[in-house]
């Protein structure tokens, strides 16, 4: 796969991983709290991250993916296993060539076809991402706590070091 797409993904990876570690650091019930925001809970929002993700998954790889699944996990533990195992799997796509302007063509979850360059694929996945770790860390203050920044430009600069 093209570095750019790779190195988008590694981003989108690393920044859910940011959030699940910052999560591990609060009282335990925080994740399960029931607040006002697009998704009841942290555990939901992760739930729909990464659910989300194995349907794209499933698509860049040529695959019919099931359909998005409602998933809440019972424990923060239980996200931070969910999200290593989605990361191998993007690993295992990493190790194969792919031209990122190549058309992948699929059905959305109303069974409509569309297609999109595996490039804008992988940008929508990460702009998906990022939109919900938005909504995260904005739960994560109305919960009373302090965020953390999973801004890309900050995951560049730790790469650089």
């Amino acid at each position: 796969m093209n570095e750019w797409a790779k190195r988008l993904v590694s981003y989108h990876l690393w920044a859910n991983q940011q959030l699940i570690n910052h999560i591990k650091t609060l009282p335990s019930e925080v994740f399960d709290t029931k607040i006002e925001s697009v998704f009841p809970t942290l555990s939901e929002t992760f739930g729909h991250i990464i659910s989300v993700d194995h349907v794209w998954l499933a698509r860049l790889n040529q695959e019919r993916p099931s359909q998005i699944t409602k998933q809440a996990f019972k424990t923060v533990k239980e996200a931070d296993l969910a999200l290593s195992e989605l990361k191998t799997q993007f690993e295992l796509m990493f190790q194969k060539e792919y031209d990122i302007t190549r058309p992948i063509s699929y059905k959305n979850t109303k069974g409509e076809s569309f297609t999109q360059t595996l490039f804008e694929i992988v940008q929508h996945l990460v702009n998906h991402g990022t939109y919900h770790r938005g909504n995260l860390a904005a739960m994560i203050r109305q919960l009373g706590y302090q965020g953390i920044t999973t801004d890309y430009i900050t995951f560049l600069r730790l790469k650089e070091s």
